[in-house]
């Protein structure tokens, strides 16, 4: 008896419908996102990285979205790598496409390096603390 060998390919529409996108859980980060200014966050960020830095391959704010999962989730660069390969949270929250390519833990290292060296790490991180904290003291204000 001979059988055709199938050639085996996965087509990504068997694994994720719309509605997978749509879990709960793929939403339990947009309230922090929400709280956020993004729109001032990128213009501090921008306002570090002249032509001279020459601008990493990526969006400036995926990079950045990426360091703060980092931070919040207490991970370490090449854990984080790993987690962007299997979690649509963090690919969500980081604005990367599903097939699309993942950021490696030594561009991660590398930009946070240069956010260091710019004096700017510290400054992004506590203006979005800051953020944080007056959204939730006004949130907290107006549920009474």
């Amino acid at each position: 008896m001979h059988h055709a060998k199938k050639s085996f390919s996965t087509q990504s529409n068997l694994f994720f419908s719309t509605a997978d996108l749509d879990h709960p859980i793929l939403h339990s980060l947009d309230d922090t996102e929400a709280l956020l200014e993004w729109p001032e966050i990128e213009t501090l960020l921008t306002s570090s990285y002249d032509s001279n830095t020459g601008r990493p391959g990526y969006p400036l704010l995926t990079l950045f979205r990426r360091l703060l999962l980092g931070v919040w989730y207490q991970l370490s660069d090449v854990q984080l790598a790993q987690c962007l390969y299997r979690d649509l949270l963090f690919r969500k929250f980081c604005r990367l496409e599903l097939g699309g390519p993942v950021l490696e833990a030594s561009t991660i290292g590398r930009f946070r390096t240069q956010l260091v060296e710019h004096g700017l790490w510290s400054r992004l991180l506590s203006e979005i603390n800051c953020q944080l904290e007056s959204k939730k003291h006004h949130h907290e204000r107006g549920s009474h």
